[in-house]
């Protein structure tokens, strides 16, 4: 019998479809992912003595908003400088990362009530005096329990700014520096330097002290203080023993030092790099002796009429 043109088209593709693979899906078909949303940013953290710091910050700057609009408060400029140091300060404790100026989200906030007005002037001097010791002291604290010679410097820079608030004649300056990463360092680095600016000191102090008379009230000041720096270096001398640096003959001086105005400026600059060196000891080492140091500059300093910046001790 002929095969007709339909029948073999139809046995071609049966032959075909025999030969291809099955169509039956074996095992449970693969699903499709079901996307995630990422975890959360872990809070950010950090010591109790540091929350304990900011918290003595936030308190001085509410007691110092108090003091602006008190009737019984005469200081009204130091006091709005004040207030902008406060502020700075606040500005760094309040982020996670404090030695950045780059701007970032608040972190960390405390939550503190208006201070009251004080009822007379002696009650504003002892309430600012007592908030001020209380700040210290936290600050003090938070430097002992940083973790990195940053952290330590700018608790312990923050204290010795705050310190500089016992003197309500002299108002604080922003400055230029402020906290930032720094390169390690040693005592045995930082002790040569701190001796160098202390024979600065001591040379600047002896050419003041020629061109002053003798009754002008800034010659006692420089000749007291003659006295404390020459004690510092042989202080200095014996710790460093056979690694003394040997001593110039001579210094730069930061100024003519022809008036008593240019002496008394020139002072207080080298006492700043007294203090700056105190500075780099406290972020090369955390024994406290170089934290109280660097806090007792802060008289010298002030003594020749120079302002403390915000941050003192950090260089720009």
């Amino acid at each position: 019998m002929p095969i007709t043109r339909r029948a073999a088209l139809a046995v071609l593709a049966l032959g075909v479809t025999g030969c291809a693979g099955s169509p039956v899906v074996v095992g449970d078909p693969a699903t499709a992912p079901v996307p995630t949303e990422p975890p959360p940013p872990p809070e950010p953290t950090r010591s109790a003595t540091a929350d304990a710091a900011h918290v003595a910050v936030a308190e001085l700057r509410a007691l110092l908003d108090a003091l602006l609009h008190s009737p019984h408060w005469d200081a009204q400029e130091w006091t709005t400088a004040a207030i902008a140091q406060a502020d700075g300060h606040l500005a760094r404790l309040s982020v996670e990362d404090p030695l950045s100026g780059a701007e970032q989200e608040e972190a960390f906030e405390v939550q503190i009530g208006a201070a009251h007005q004080p009822s007379d002037p002696i009650v504003a001097v002892n309430r600012l005096n007592d908030t001020v010791a209380r700040t210290v002291d936290a600050a003090e604290r938070a430097a002992a329990d940083a973790e990195t010679p940053e952290q330590r410097l700018l608790y312990s820079s923050l204290a010795t700014s705050v310190l500089g608030l016992h003197n309500q004649t002299i108002a604080p300056i922003e400055g230029d520096a402020a906290p930032r990463s720094l390169q390690d360092t040693t005592v045995e680095a930082s002790l040569p330097v701190l001796l160098g600016h202390v024979w600065a000191l001591i040379y600047g102090l002896g050419v003041g002290l020629g061109k002053l008379p003798k009754d002008d009230p800034l010659h006692a000041v420089g000749a007291a203080r003659l006295t404390q720096a020459r004690e510092l270096r042989n202080q200095l001398r014996a710790e460093l023993g056979a690694a003394t640096p040997e001593q110039p003959a001579a210094f730069d001086l930061p100024t003519a030092m022809d008036s008593p105005a240019s002496i008394r400026e020139a002072w207080g600059l080298l006492e700043v790099h007294v203090l700056n060196s105190y500075a780099r000891l406290v972020a090369a080492d955390s024994d406290p002796r170089w934290r109280i140091a660097m806090r007792n500059q802060v008289q010298p300093v002030q003594a020749t009429g120079t302002a403390l910046t915000w941050w003192p001790g950090w260089l720009a």
